[in-house]
């Protein structure tokens, strides 16, 4: 009679895929606690604003202010930013900020500038329509202002900012909490660094990440989260509006006041909402890169989560759609992905965050990536990457989710398999995590 078999379905970009496994073998399944969902949206938002964390009203803040600068996040991230701006826009109005001194500025880090109908998707037609939107660009010189470093931990960052940002007398940063492999939690203070910063900026609190012991996914307090603040204390991040939303898109909760203490607020809930507790770490482990599928350079957020649930020497079988390819536009992260983990923590060393042309956020990925598939085989089902760009990356391809299995359980056989569906934003618990 033949082994009883477990069929499990995974997201799959915009699709879900399915595949089986030995049952007896299947030692964890990846699910999350499923909280309540926020009732009232706009009446939530609204009592937010009114009596803030750590801060007096948003409406206390905007008396007699002259320019009001919203920081939004780019296409990559799923604030519901596009039913927040209504909300926040009409409470500006009251508090005597009309629409023409309220400009809304798109806040990518160094991922590419969106285009025009993502920008509009992004923020909602009713905001596109009522105040100027402009896009930061991490490339334009001309649009950044040096200021004095700030240090973080043994990491000295330069401090280069959006013009906009410093010209403004209210900074508001809107976003979403999830688990993050280099400053443990998106949100906060994010939003600004490296939301609208310089390469050299984000560069440095990037390698402060790297050149940790472990990385630091879900880890709240770092020197990464530090020197992003002292960043956001040093420029002026008057007032966050976060949101932690589950893998289906509902709110669970609004913080909005002190990026500080009202991000630390929603990370306690975020934490709650995206632990998968782990009975142990697995063999085998099946991790899909939703949602962050866009290209590599988000999807290796699913690797870095699986990296906690697999064994030493393990496998980690990977759908990654990665429609865009590899990455948007770091070209050096090709050079940075061929080296091993040490050869890439000694090259850190040697290089001044302030050297733009060292890339070094790509080395951060970079020496990531190799931290992984040092520990684990990586077998890898994808649409978008190319047979050089999987090579490059040191994995194996595999045709569909059940042949990459099936190669799995050849390599080790009677292997425990664990999975993780929402790999790109989930926070493995094992043991002291």
């Amino acid at each position: 009679m033949a082994a009883a078999r477990t069929r499990i379905e995974i997201p799959y970009g915009a699709e879900r895929r399915s595949f089986e496994v030995p049952a007896a073998q299947l030692l964890f399944r990846g699910e999350l606690e499923e909280l309540p969902e926020v009732a009232d949206f706009e009446a939530a938002l609204r009592a937010r604003l009114e009596a803030p964390v750590g801060t007096a009203p948003l409406r206390e803040l905007a008396a007699g202010r002259r320019h009001a600068l919203i920081l939004v996040e780019d296409s990559t991230r799923a604030t519901p930013v596009d039913r927040i701006l209504p909300v926040l826009l009409d409470y500006l109005n009251e508090a005597g900020l009309p629409d023409e001194r309220v400009e809304i500025l798109t806040a990518p880090g160094t991922h590419r500038v969106m285009t025009e109908p993502e920008v509009r998707a992004k923020v909602g037609e009713e905001a596109w329509s009522r105040v100027r939107i402009s896009q930061h660009d991490c490339n334009d010189a001309a649009s950044m202002t040096d200021l004095e470093l700030v240090t973080a931990g043994s990491v000295e960052i330069p401090v280069q900012v959006n013009r906009k940002v410093l010209e403004a007398d209210l900074v508001i940063g809107l976003g979403n909490i999830l688990p993050h492999c280099g400053a443990g939690f998106s949100g906060g203070a994010k939003i600004l660094q490296p939301g609208v910063c310089g390469f050299a900026t984000t560069s440095a609190t990037h390698i402060a990440a790297t050149l940790l012991p472990e990385i630091p996914l879900g880890v709240m307090e770092s020197p990464v989260r530090e020197g992003i603040e002292e960043v956001a204390r040093r420029v002026g991040l008057a007032f966050i509006i976060n949101v932690v939303r589950d893998p289906k898109g509902r709110v669970l909760t609004i913080v909005a006041g002190d990026f500080v203490e009202a991000h630390r607020r929603g990370a306690e809930v975020s934490r709650r909402a995206y632990a998968v507790r782990l009975p142990a770490q697995a063999d085998i482990v099946v991790v899909s890169s939703y949602p962050a599928d866009i290209d590599w350079w988000q999807a290796e957020k699913g690797l870095i989560a699986a990296h906690f649930a697999v064994k030493t020497g393990g496998v980690i079988v990977f759908a990654a759609p990665c429609p865009e390819g590899l990455e948007h536009n770091h070209p050096l992260l090709r050079d940075w992905i061929r080296l091993s983990y040490e050869e890439g923590c000694a090259k850190i060393r040697t290089i001044d965050p302030a050297d733009v042309s060292a890339d070094l956020i790509s080395a951060d990925l970079g020496v990531d990536n190799a931290k992984i598939r040092e520990r684990a085989t990586i077998l890898v089902v994808t649409d978008g990457l190319s047979d050089a760009d999987i090579e490059l990356l040191g994995y194996e391809r595999c045709p569909d989710l059940q042949s990459a299995v099936d190669r799995a359980l050849e390599l080790i056989p009677g292997g425990t398999i664990g999975v993780l569906p929402y790999g790109g934003d989930c926070l493995p618990l094992a043991g002291t995590r």
